[in-house]
């Protein structure tokens, strides 16, 4: 995937046609976002998951502002990753914004705002380079639906857009999201995830599914 997951998940959970958040993700979209970022951190070996708790292996910059910013809010661990979201999410609601920003940035999303004469009255977010959330949604199709095997960020990926329930932006037809949602489920034990990351990841899926 050529984004972040952040960026990735956020593609999703916009609505193409009316250019807003989905109604379903609104709740736990920062969560979510949160999540994204410190499982991508983990992946690239700047945290560790031990005994359930965070640790810090490299605060160097990743070269991603969103994981930079999650890199540094998180401090020194020591926390779960579940609580580490609870504690992160109130205090970084701007989050959303910043992935908005970075997306429009590189091309991806364009602001568009509604006038009446020269007063901005809403405001909508287009996706102006399709082929970025195509490549996403093409390779969750392949994975869920003809077995091409999943890399890591693709089996968090699922798994948070599975918990915020909007897998059915990705997957339409009623028996493909059948798959999907049990793609979502199972893979976090059988994706090839490591245990601490797996069961960290199941317990931040619950956390956001309950909101």
């Amino acid at each position: 995937m050529r984004l972040s997951l952040a960026e990735g998940l956020l593609l999703i959970a916009l609505d193409d046609n009316e250019g807003r958040l989905l109604a379903d993700a609104e709740k736990g979209i920062i969560d979510a976002l949160v999540a994204a970022g410190i499982f991508e951190l983990n992946l690239l070996r700047k945290i560790g998951f031990e005994g359930g708790k965070i640790t810090i292996k490299d605060t160097t910059s990743s070269g991603n502002k969103i994981l930079d910013h999650i890199l540094s809010s998180v401090g020194q661990g020591g926390k779960s990753v579940k609580d580490t979201v609870v504690s992160l999410a109130p205090q970084m609601r701007s989050l959303y914004e910043m992935c908005i920003d970075l997306l429009i940035g590189r091309g991806i999303l364009k602001r568009e705002a509604t006038r009446l004469l020269w007063i901005p009255i809403s405001e909508r977010m287009d996706n102006a380079n399709y082929a970025y959330e195509k490549e996403i949604r093409d390779s969750l199709k392949s994975i869920v639906l003809k077995g091409v095997k999943p890399t890591p960020a693709f089996v968090i990926l699922a798994s948070l857009l599975g918990s915020l329930e909007i897998l059915d932006e990705v997957f339409s037809d009623k028996d493909e999201l059948i798959d999907a949602i049990k793609f979502a489920k199972d893979s976090v034990h059988s994706g090839g995830l490591p245990p601490e990351v797996a069961s960290s990841l199941e317990e931040v899926k619950e956390h956001i599914a309950a909101l």
